[in-house]
C-alpha cells in the first residue's frame, strides 16, 4: 500500500497500470472462449482487481474488511496450482508454446501469493500489539521490523523467497515490452504469422491456405426413414493459451505484451518493499 504524499510517482503509476490491466482483462473475458479459458481469464480479472485495490490503504482495508488478506493468498495459491495444472496438460500434449504460457502465469500468480502472503505476516504483527511507542524512542513495529529483517527473521526469509518471483517478474515484463514494440519480421510464402504449427481458428488473419481447426456440425443421414445426426470425423484443436492466437505486430498483440508489461512490471515495482530486507538498495525503488 501507498500514499500519494509519501511515493506520488509509484502512486500514481501503479494506479495507471492496474486500471489498464483491470480494462483489458474486462474485455478479454468477453472474447469467445472455452471453459478452461473463462475460468484462466476470470482468475487475471480477479487478480487485476484486486492489485488496483491494493495500491492505496483505503481500498485495501476496504477490501480485506470484506475478505481478509490470507483467503486472498488462498484463492491466488489456488490459482497457481490452475496455471501449473494447465501447463502439465499442454505439456502432455507436446505443446512447447502452451507449456511456457502457462508456466508464467503460474510464476505470475505464485508471486501474488508470495507478496501477499508476506503482507499478512507484516500485518500479523501489527496486530499483535508491534506498534506502540517505546521509552527509548521507536516503537515495537519498527524494533520487530529490525530484527526480522536480519538474516533468517521472517521479513529476510520472505525476501530470500521472493528472488525467483521478482527475477520473473522483471525478466517477463521486458520481454512484453520488446514485443509490444518490435516489428515483425517478413513472413516467408505460405507461412502464417502466428508462428509455426499454428491451430488458430476462423478470426485468425493467416494468409489464404493455411490450416484452420473448427468444429464441423453433424451430418444428417437417414436411418430407418429418419434422418438423425451422425457424428463426423474431425480433429478439435485444444487451445493451451489464455486467448485466441495473435499474430505477432497486430493490434490485438501488442495490446496484450502491454498488458502483461503493465501486470509483471506493476507487480514488480509493487513489490520492491518486500525485498528491502535482502536487498537494501530496492529502497530505492520508492519514489
Amino acid at each position: 500500500m501507498f500514499t500519494f504524499a509519501q511515493t506520488p510517482v509509484k502512486f500514481v503509476v501503479l494506479l495507471i497500470l492496474y486500471a489498464f490491466c483491470t480494462a483489458c482483462s474486462a474485455h478479454e473475458i468477453t472474447r469467445p472462449q472455452d471453459v478452461r479459458q473463462r475460468v484462466s481469464n476470470a482468475l487475471h480479472l480477479a487478480m487485476s482487481v484486486v492489485m488496483l485495490l491494493m495500491v492505496s490503504p483505503l481500498t485495501w482495508k476496504a477490501l480485506t474488511a470484506v475478505i481478509p488478506t490470507m483467503v486472498w493468498v488462498a484463492v491466488f495459491g489456488a490459482s497457481t496450482a490452475w496455471f501449473g495444472w494447465l501447463a502439465a496438460d499442454a505439456r502432455r500434449a507436446d505443446d512447447r508454446s502452451g507449456t511456457l504460457h502457462f508456466i508464467g502465469h503460474a510464476a505470475m500468480f505464485g508471486a501474488m501469493t508470495w507478496h501477499l502472503a508476506a503482507m499478512a505476516a507484516k500485518h500479523s504483527a501489527m496486530t499483535q500489539g508491534m506498534g506502540t511507542p517505546m521509552p527509548g524512542g521507536g516503537t515495537d513495529m519498527t524494533q520487530w521490523m529490525k530484527q526480522q529483517s536480519m538474516p533468517g527473521g521472517t521479513l529476510w526469509v520472505f525476501a530470500l523467497v521472493g528472488v525467483p518471483f521478482m527475477t520473473y517478474l522483471l525478466v517477463s515484463s521486458l520481454r512484453s515490452l520488446w514485443h509490444a514494440f518490435q516489428t515483425p519480421k517478413p513472413l516467408a510464402a505460405g507461412s502464417c504469422p502466428c508462428g509455426p504449427g499454428c491451430t488458430c481458428g476462423p478470426e485468425c488473419s493467416c494468409q489464404a491456405g493455411h490450416p484452420v481447426a473448427r468444429v464441423i456440425a453433424p451430418d444428417l443421414v437417414a436411418v430407418g426413414g429418419r434422418s438423425t445426426a451422425a457424428p463426423v470425423a474431425q480433429t478439435v484443436a485444444t487451445t493451451h493459451s489464455c486467448h485466441e492466437v495473435r499474430p505477432a505486430g497486430s493490434l490485438k498483440f501488442r495490446l496484450e505484451s502491454l498488458a502483461a508489461f503493465a501486470m509483471n512490471f506493476g507487480m514488480f515495482w509493487m513489490s520492491t518493499g518486500l525485498m528491502v530486507a535482502l536487498l537494501p538498495f530496492f529502497a530505492w525503488f520508492a519514489f
